[in-house]
């Protein structure tokens, strides 16, 4: 197993060589599209599979995205789950949020 700290974006130089991505990406909405970025560079380094979490609430948009504009062969929700999301951040107003996530595997 490689860990990895970098910006994202750099990620993606390195090819397919990984065998499986596994990510909990932001959700994206503080920073709209980031949670697609994180998918693209994902699905440009794996080459088997990649495993990630995103707000149910976008599944359409993750699902099209997924195979229309990054290539991906498959796109399948396995479960949908509950995500306790407690105050950590100046910008959280909340003391937590409880988010209806899906757990996704992509095939590159």
């Amino acid at each position: 197993m490689d860990l990895i700290q970098c910006d994202v974006k750099n990620l993606a130089l390195r090819g397919p060589s990984d065998n499986t991505v596994i990510m909990n990406p932001p959700f994206g909405t503080r920073q709209k599209g980031i949670d697609a970025e994180f998918l693209s560079v994902a699905l440009k380094v794996a080459s088997q599979a990649v495993y990630s979490l995103h707000k149910t609430s976008t599944r359409e948009h993750i699902k099209r995205i997924a195979l229309r504009d990054f290539n991906a062969k498959s796109a399948e929700v396995l479960c949908e789950l509950r995500f306790d999301v407690p105050k950590m951040y100046k910008f959280h107003k909340k003391k937590e949020v409880d988010i209806a996530v899906d757990l996704w595997r992509f095939v590159p």
